[in-house]
């Protein structure tokens, strides 16, 4: 389960970058005149949240950190390494704080690589004929 919960957070953060940067990149020369590294200015007046828009929509996003957490949940797995417990539930709070923010958004996709994480915590139920 640990390995489908990397595979997954990994999968929707690269879908992410892909529709976000699908979506600026067309318009930056407009929303950031010097580039994309550009678009971060310490003024968060009207006439700059265009352009910051460009930079946090895209590259700025949760889609990088949720990037690296899918890349260490399946090294870890294929390591044969469990994860710290709790790190399902770390998840799946994270994820109830970003849908509470951001309802539209598709970060309900993190509920299914979070119960997978908590899945893989609890211990392996023995049946009767796995003792025999």
């Amino acid at each position: 389960m640990q390995v489908w919960a990397g595979r997954f957070l990994i999968f929707v953060a690269v879908g992410h970058l892909l529709l976000a940067l699908a979506s600026v990149l067309p318009q930056l020369s407009t929303l950031a005149p010097h580039g994309l590294p550009g678009s971060v200015v310490p003024s968060w007046e009207a006439a700059h949240l265009g352009t910051q828009a460009a930079f946090w929509s895209s590259l700025g996003s949760f889609a990088g950190p949720q990037l690296l957490w899918g890349c260490g949940v399946l090294a870890s797995a294929r390591a044969g390494q469990a994860l710290p417990r709790g790190t399902g539930l770390a998840l799946l709070l994270l994820t109830a704080a970003q849908v509470t923010l951001a309802p539209v958004g598709g970060f309900w996709l993190n509920i299914v690589p979070a119960l997978l994480l908590m899945a893989a915590e609890r211990p392996a139920r023995r049946t009767a004929g796995a003792a025999l």
